[in-house]
């Protein structure tokens, strides 16, 4: 009987985390809480729920938030167009897609790390800094592979931007937006996470 109570109590915590994640990324997703604004892309920390679920409760519930991330990415392309790449992130391929890979990266990295001799501080910013490029490459990986000429019409056409080639714009967005994001991501998610299973919250 008791057995089946911790199941129970275990089951209940998961939902109860995994459901708060889900709106914490839907609050940052349609608030300025979720990203940080530049003249092209922005700044995103809104991944971060599903980097800190992977890590916390494991890969399903982390999968979970991370579609969900991406759902409210998609949506926001949607009701909420702004910069030159909405219209692209507006395919569930460009905002969806790679944001269910941050739960796979931060997964595996995450259960790679934790059983070895390096602090599980450290363990933590590495899976959340790997989560953070994993967003990183797939999304502009996949936008270019799938919308390559029209992105760079939108570039020519921009008279806010420079005009320049499509990897130039690229190399311009990983040089300076993705690594302010994977600093931003790392430090976050592993305060949160430390903090999380000091309350005996996470399930590793």
């Amino acid at each position: 009987m008791s057995n089946s109570r911790a199941i129970n109590s275990e089951k209940t915590k998961m939902l109860a985390v995994t459901g708060l994640m889900i709106a914490i990324a839907v609050i940052m997703a349609f608030t300025p809480l979720g990203t940080i604004p530049l003249p092209v892309v922005s700044v995103t920390i809104a991944i971060l729920p599903a980097i800190i679920t992977a890590m916390v409760l494991g890969f399903l519930p982390g999968l979970i938030v991370a579609t969900a991330v991406g759902l409210c990415s998609m949506i926001r392309a949607y009701i909420m167009p702004t910069g030159i790449l909405f219209p692209f992130i507006q395919n569930p391929l460009v905002s969806v897609f790679p944001r269910m890979l941050i739960a796979v990266t931060v997964f595996l990295v995450f259960k790679a790390l934790i059983n070895t001799k390096l602090p599980r501080a450290a363990s933590i910013g590495v899976a959340a800094a790997a989560g953070s490029v994993t967003n990183t490459v797939a999304f502009l990986g996949v936008m270019w592979i799938i919308y390559a000429a029209p992105l760079h019409e939108a570039i020519l056409t921009n008279p806010d931007i420079p005009h320049v080639t499509v990897w130039a714009f690229i190399l311009s967005i990983v040089t300076s937006n993705a690594i302010l994001e994977v600093i931003a991501n790392t430090i976050i998610a592993t305060l949160v996470v430390t903090a999380l299973s000091k309350a005996r919250l996470s399930k590793y």
